[in-house]
């Protein structure tokens, strides 16, 4: 009986010996493939962090880019709109110019028809009177136009229409450019409608007296011009 309890107990043993074996395997399994798990997640979350960094800098750089675009654009824009500017007020200078051109070429066309016909049938006599060298009538003088409307009254204070009126009148009987003629004396000549110019060239310092006539709706009109020998109202 005994011998036989002795063998029970061996094989007892053994179970447990082979049980416990079992055991440790299996938990140095788990802390196998628990070890294991950790290490793949953590590569994962590294590798999961690099991508997200990758992509945070591709974002970046991909704004900074746009933003170096958007300042190209409006620089690019900004440039063109300057040249733009600058080109319609060329233009613009340009045609005031050429207008101008016009307006004198018209002027000066205007002067050397009314030089010509001067020239033609301008006629001059020698005078027996005072300070006077010559005296010139031209037989197709003509009104000069106005922009006065109503009763006419003769007026004498410069800058006004009529005296701008009678300048030009003067203008048009001596063949002197207003913007070359110094008046020195502007007056009434024995009637309300007549008055009388005393004015020289700049460049030559002749003198003249202008004899004006007014005619209602038409303005004034020079009815004769005498060359002085000195200018009297000097």
């Amino acid at each position: 009986m005994a011998k036989y309890q002795s063998r029970l107990d061996k094989r007892s043993k053994k179970n447990s010996n082979k049980i416990l074996n079992i055991m440790i395997a299996v938990v140095l399994l788990l802390i196998v493939v628990v070890g294991a798990t950790i290490v793949m997640g953590g590569g994962d979350e590294k590798a999961s962090s690099n991508v997200a960094d990758t992509e945070t800098k591709d974002s970046d750089n991909s704004n900074k880019n746009a933003e170096k675009d958007d300042k190209s654009v409006s620089l690019d824009e900004d440039k063109k709109s300057e040249e733009k500017d600058n080109e319609d007020k060329k233009d613009e200078e340009k045609k005031s110019d050429e207008e101008k051109q016009k307006d004198k070429a018209s002027d000066e066309e205007d002067t050397v028809a009314l030089e010509g016909e001067e020239q033609s049938e301008l006629k001059v006599e020698d005078s027996d009177e005072p300070n006077v060298k010559k005296t010139m009538v031209h037989p197709d003088w003509k009104p000069v136009g106005t922009e006065q409307t109503g009763e006419h009254v003769s007026v004498y204070d410069e800058g006004t229409v009529d005296w701008q009126e009678k300048i030009k009148a003067t203008s048009y009987a001596t063949g002197i450019p207003e913007d070359n003629m110094t008046v020195w004396w502007m007056e009434g000549n024995g009637g309300p409608q007549k008055s009388m110019a005393t004015v020289t060239a700049k460049d030559t310092k002749t003198p003249y007296r202008v004899y004006l006539q007014w005619v209602d709706g038409k303005g004034w009109q020079p009815t004769k011009v005498q060359e002085l020998e000195e200018n009297d109202k000097d």
